[in-house]
Order: structure tokens, then sequence, then C-alpha cells
């Protein structure tokens, strides 16, 4: 069967890959035993979407999830001051998270939710997208620095474990095709 890409809403919120919909690691400055993941997560996803407008996709197979990516401006991600290289206020809009599910990763989803990323900020005028990358990825919720880069990411605030890098939709609006084969991190 072939997959396909689709805007994430409240209607099909419930489809977000469980580890997604359980995680608020970007939206939330810290993390609180008394809080419901689940109801913080869509609370921010309603927000976001009357706010900002659409800040999510995700690729379906017959109703299963198989990968998922968050982007909306990086003011509306309250983590992402606790790193020193981030620019919270920074015009770029920014990528917190792209998963694929287990068994599914390097089949280049990651990378086909980046183009449709991509697409859509052109579309709403963006000239960028940026996040944090993990030189020594161990599966948080910070993006391999390996992934990012194999997908046109350039370091453009240094770190020695978590930089900012950019992807400039106006020199190039698709991260690279072969990327998707050489990654075993999506």
């Amino acid at each position: 069967m072939s997959h396909r890409v689709i805007d994430v809403d409240l209607a099909n919120f419930h489809l977000l890959p469980e580890a997604c919909l359980l995680s608020v690691f970007w939206e939330m400055n810290e993390e609180d035993a008394g809080l419901d993941p689940g109801f913080e997560k869509e609370e921010w996803f309603s927000s976001t979407l009357l706010e900002w407008g659409r800040c999510g996709k995700l690729v379906v197979e017959d109703g299963t999830p198989l990968g998922f990516a968050q982007y909306a401006p990086a003011s509306l991600f309250p983590r992402i001051r606790e790193y020193p290289a981030a620019d919270p206020e920074s015009p770029a809009a920014y990528l917190a998270y792209c998963y694929a599910e287990e068994g599914h990763r390097g089949e280049g989803l990651g990378t086909e939710l980046i183009r449709e990323i991509a697409r859509d900020l052109l579309e709403r005028g963006y000239r960028a997208i940026e996040a944090i990358g993990d030189r020594n990825w161990n599966g948080s919720w910070v993006l391999p620095l390996d992934f990012l880069t194999s997908n046109g990411f350039k370091v453009v605030r240094d770190d020695p474990r978590f930089p900012l890098l950019r992807l400039d939709l106006g020199a190039r609006a698709q991260p690279h095709e072969s990327a998707a084969r050489a990654l075993a991190y999506e």
C-alpha cells in the first residue's frame, strides 16, 4: 500500500504516533508528573492551529500512523530557550519533532515530512526552517544532527552538543532526495 502525508488537525489528532502524542518536550518548559501529556499536547495544537495555522504533518497508511512532524514559530516552543545556540525570536519556523515509527525508519519518511513542511512554509511566506541538532543523539526528542544535515540543514549557530541548524527555503525548497536512503535515524 502507499502512504500519504496529511495535515494534522483536531479531527485526526488522535492518529499521532503514541510516543509523539505523549511527548510535550518542546511545548513545555519542564515536565510535571501531575499533567496529562496527551491533554497538554492537544491544547498546544488547538491554540497553535487557531493562532498560527497548520503546525503538524502526519504520514498515514490505511489509517495507521507511520511518521509525524511538528513545526511552528520558535516562540511557541518554550523549551527552546534552554539551548544556548537557539534563537527563540527567529523569523524562521522551528522543526520540533520529526519521527518515524519503528519498522519504518530509514524509508525516507522524515525527508518526505521535511519536504511537505518546506512546501507549506514557502506558501505561507517563510524563508527558512530551523532546528536544534544533537551531535550525540541518544534517542531524545532533539533531532539527530546527521539527519538534519543530510536533509540540507546547515549549522548557523554552533554549540559543542546542540547547534542551531537552518534549511534555507529560498535557496532550496526541498531537502536532498537521496538523503532518505542514507539515514537510519528517521
